[in-house]
């Protein structure tokens, strides 16, 4: 959760006034070329996907500034350009409090006709996108023996955007693969998303802009960060929940698959939760696969289980729920959802948030259930 005021908490849960800023930025030279405020849009983060952030702006051009031309100084152009973009509170006393949802490149621009005036619509995605697309072009990148694993994603994030801002912990794992042997045309992201994943790490493009890593937090462990009830005050206005066992592993098995390896590297984890819904020995054994080259040890296969199995477990249950906007939220933060009429009462890890930038829009989020 975006760290903010005790004064933004208690205000986001009454009638308040909202407020959006977007920040266009000329991306080569890192500066903001103008501000504009959208009639609509949204920005959706998922943790379920390589590219976390994204989102969608709407503008009504009434005066010919936003309209783009085949002039590269235009403002909105999908080459070249980022937008930021904020959501938060105008207080009482006309102080403002603004979280920052994300940057993110423009990928698309649809121009139209509407009553209002034009309607100018833009797409963007985080930062991950600028990797994503840089794919190799040549064998010239290589990882030296025995580099540490949050050195090797480093390197190799700013050998294809030099400009990346990185904040990384130690992992504690080094890496014996040498590059180039990655293909000529590999995606920098999805394979430092690999070693990420082998070192047990979560990494993503945070709300700054800033590629950040850290472990993939534990939905077992922790308070809920907020808290959201029935009755008079409540901010929910529906919930949904569904029962499922599409995607219910209680296991993961990690096969280690380096090359220089001489022997076999398996590790594993398991629900052996007797409390838990999907205790293996109640529930049967319901395994996720995986495998990578950069995973070395039996140790390191073992925690990356253990990793991923923190990614899946709970799946069985999903809630769904609407509520007033709270933009600080991020996913994996941990809420207590109550709501008698479906029998929800538990505290849940978030997998997916929309937050709208309209004021009467409502915040939509994906939660599944702890073990217990």
């Amino acid at each position: 959760m975006y760290p903010v005021s005790e004064s933004f908490k208690e205000t986001i849960r009454k009638s308040h006034v909202t407020k959006t800023k977007i920040e266009i930025y000329d991306m080569k030279n890192d500066t903001i070329i103008s501000t504009a405020q959208p009639i609509a849009g949204e920005v959706s983060i998922d943790n379920r996907r390589s590219v976390r952030r994204e989102c969608t702006l709407e503008f009504i051009d009434k005066d010919g500034t936003l309209l783009p031309t085949n002039n590269i100084s235009s403002i909105l152009l999908p080459y070249n350009r980022e937008v930021k973009i904020y959501r938060g509170i105008v207080f009482s006393d006309g102080t403002e409090e603004l979280v920052p949802l994300g940057v993110f490149v423009i990928t698309s621009v649809d121009i139209s006709d509407s009553p209002q005036g034009t309607k100018i619509t833009i797409r963007g995605s985080d930062r991950s996108l600028i990797l994503a697309r840089a794919k190799f072009t040549n064998h010239e990148f290589y990882i030296e023996d025995g580099t540490a694993k949050e050195t090797a994603i480093a390197n190799m994030l700013k050998f294809r955007y030099p400009k990346v801002k990185t904040i990384f912990p130690a992992t504690g794992q080094v890496t014996t693969l040498l590059y180039p042997t990655l293909d000529q045309s590999s995606d920098p992201w999805r394979e430092a998303l690999k070693i990420a994943e082998s070192a047990s790490m979560d990494l993503y493009f945070d709300e700054n802009g800033i590629a950040r890593m850290r472990p993939i937090p534990n939905p077992d462990l922790g308070n809920a960060v907020a808290t959201y009830t029935d009755g008079e005050d409540s901010i929910l206005i529906q919930v949904n929940r569904s029962l499922s066992i599409d995607d219910s592993y209680n296991g993961v098995i990690f096969t280690g698959e380096g090359t220089n390896l001489s022997i076999g590297v398996i590790g594993e984890a398991f629900d052996d939760n007797p409390s838990s819904p999907t205790y293996r020995k109640t529930y049967g054994e319901v395994v996720k696969f995986m495998s990578s080259p950069t995973v070395l040890t039996v140790a390191e296969a073992t925690e990356a289980a253990q990793a991923e199995l923190k990614k899946v477990i709970g799946s069985t249950e999903k809630i769904t729920w609407d509520q007033i906007v709270n933009p600080a939220h991020d996913v994996y933060d941990l809420v207590k959802i109550t709501r008698a009429p479906v029998g929800v009462d538990k505290i849940l890890t978030l997998d997916s948030i929309t937050i709208p930038l309209d004021a009467k829009g409502t915040m939509n989020a994906i939660g599944r259930s702890r073990r217990f």
